[in-house]
């Protein structure tokens, strides 16, 4: 189950929204993907959602089908072999 604090946007311009992390450590694709899907199924349109992932070809694979959904994504690496994928709900 995803984590959801309240923040500033980070493409909103400054407005509230609800932000959400996904843990997917130690999983390989289609299960990242699937589950990243199903969760932003459950936020509303401008929210963010935080993939945490520990695998180069997960997070590769899952901003370029998130893209493909259309939505804005950010990837930050936060330490060796460690990423944060960020994603905008946009539609």
């Amino acid at each position: 189950m995803a984590n959801s604090i309240r923040g500033t946007g980070i493409w909103s311009g400054g407005d509230k929204v609800a932000v959400y992390r996904l843990n997917v450590y130690g999983e390989m694709c289609p299960i990242p993907i699937v589950r990243t899907k199903l969760r932003l199924k459950g936020i509303a349109r401008g929210d963010i959602l935080i993939v945490e992932s520990d695998h180069s070809c997960t997070t590769q694979a899952l901003v370029d089908v998130i893209r493909k959904m259309g939505h804005r994504v950010e990837v930050r690496t936060v330490g060796n072999g460690l990423w944060e994928i960020s994603i905008e709900k946009c539609c």
